[in-house]
């Protein structure tokens, strides 16, 4: 279980940074997309990205589609530190 603590900002200065490139994989259009690592041998990469295209309707695109997750799984809260003053 992942807690307040482990994602905010101000607590916890260690951030996980990916360590390759990658680049957008459209599944069906611009808003049904996923990214995907760069540093896949060329038919690695055309395996996955078809195994993805192919497979785009097993993806959860909006809450409304896992009826019965409780919300407390896929909410997400914005930890943002509170004295903190807007900078245009």
């Amino acid at each position: 279980m992942v807690t307040l603590v482990d994602l905010d900002p101000q607590l916890n200065d260690a951030h996980i940074e990916p360590d390759e490139d990658f680049r957008l994989l459209s599944l069906r259009d611009e808003e049904h997309a996923k990214h995907i690592g760069t540093s896949l041998k060329p038919i690695d990469d055309k395996l996955v990205s078809q195994i993805l295209i192919d497979n785009a309707d097993l993806f959860s695109w909006i809450a409304s589609y896992m009826p019965g997750v409780s919300s407390d799984v896929i909410t997400y809260r914005l930890s943002i530190y509170k004295e903190a003053r807007l900078i245009a």
